[in-house]
């Protein structure tokens, strides 16, 4: 098949769960033997090594990337609140882009238009109306339900009205264009439950995140006392999780065992987080090495209170054979079982108590961190979570 991936991000580095997500799918579709095109916004706050990620994905593909400056702007927020658009949306389109789209369909004809998101789901317009074949929206979280549980956590009264006017005009948004596509492809069960929620009624096919597990791998090396979380935190639902679990949770697990030791990593950590003093924190911020950093850890942490669609870290660890302690909004759309594959904790005092029993007896929950290797081994890998996809595809196109 001929397939164009249409982005709202260059998929390289792969320094976050977006980015990884999109690139595993490029790779995966040219691995199956098929010929990929990938047309894709830089928001220019990246400041990504462009000659790097053109190299690494012509490995792969054929593509092309236009340049956007999808900062927040004061002035066009502020007037944005006196329209009906979604600032989160708009601020994702490109003239330019949108141009180039017309002209690449006018001269090709592809097989599977695959769009990668919310942010890029206003260009099916431009799309289909020059092309025939099916657009299928990938859709990465349920981007209204993220800003919506921000807006229920969220203290101040003026930011809390904001961020809910924020969800309400994306939930608006995804409930006009999901139906505009030939299918939806959630990453998540309860993702594709969400949609349902507020009208979709295309054709649904749930495709999780696919790990390399060349990539992310058991180490022979651990400190059964080190916990570590990696994520970027430039998304706000990382910072607001990690922040709670310092402040709420920390102060409890070394009450418990001070041989506990946090290391917290990510790009774009913001400079009051890189200064924060917390006894047996260590704030690394960005990490060259994802799999290198984690090797000589134990445990992760994923204790999001808010977001949406699947957690590629929590899917990575697993592979690397390590301990995941999540929140249950942290752990959605992963077939896991609760004890079994990894651990739940929704309060400081859930966590408290996992943490209590693993310093008394590390042993208990290595079976724990087996099953969840296996579970990715047969359901996460990406050569079997592409080759499910590609055969829905497949029959799209027999329709």
């Amino acid at each position: 098949m001929k397939i164009l991936q249409v982005s709202h991000r260059v998929p390289f580095p792969l320094n976050e769960g977006g980015t990884i997500g999109i690139y595993n799918y490029t790779r995966g579709f040219a691995e199956a033997g098929h010929e990929v095109t990938l047309v894709a916004l830089n928001g220019i706050k990246h400041n990504i090594d462009m000659h790097a990620a053109k190299t690494e994905l012509k490995k792969y593909c054929r593509p092309f990337i236009f340049d956007i400056n999808t900062n927040i702007k004061p002035f066009d927020a502020f007037f944005n609140l006196f329209s009906k658009e979604s600032y989160n949306v708009i601020r994702f389109f490109s003239k330019k882009f949108e141009l180039f789209l017309m002209h690449l369909l006018k001269s090709e004809k592809f097989d599977i238009i695959q769009v990668e998101g919310t942010f890029v789901a206003m260009y099916y317009d431009v799309l289909s109306k020059y092309s025939h074949s099916p657009i299928i929206l990938r859709q990465h979280n349920v981007e209204y339900q993220i800003w919506e549980r921000l807006a229920l956590n969220e203290k101040n009264p003026l930011k809390k009205w904001y961020l809910k006017l924020l969800s309400n005009r994306l939930k608006n948004f995804e409930s006009e264009y999901n139906n505009k596509f030939d299918a939806i492809v959630p990453v998540t069960q309860d993702d594709a439950e969400l949609f349902k929620n507020i009208g979709h009624n295309r054709p649904v096919f749930v495709s999780p995140a696919g790990i390399d597990i060349k990539y992310w791998k058991p180490s022979q090396s651990e400190n059964p006392f080190h916990i570590f979380h990696l994520g970027s935190l430039e998304w706000a639902p990382n910072r607001e999780a990690i922040l709670w679990f310092i402040k709420e949770v920390w102060p409890l697990i070394l009450a418990i065992d001070k041989r506990f030791v946090l290391f917290v990593a990510g790009k774009n950590m913001p400079t009051d987080m890189k200064k924060m003093k917390i006894e047996n924190v260590i704030m690394v911020g960005e990490v060259k090495d994802g799999a290198e950093f984690i090797s000589d850890k134990a445990i992760t942490v994923v204790p999001l209170l808010s977001g949406s669609g699947i957690r590629l870290k929590i899917l990575e660890a697993m592979s690397a054979s390590k301990l995941v302690i999540s929140t249950t909004i942290g752990a959605q759309g992963i077939a896991y079982q609760n004890g079994k594959d990894i651990l739940i904790a929704d309060s400081p005092a859930d966590f408290a108590s996992l943490f209590k029993s693993i310093s008394e007896n590390q042993e208990t929950f290595n079976k724990v961190k087996l099953n969840g290797y296996a579970l990715i081994h047969t359901f996460y890998s990406n050569d079997a979570v592409v080759g499910r996809l590609l055969d829905f595809y497949t029959t799209l196109l027999k329709v």
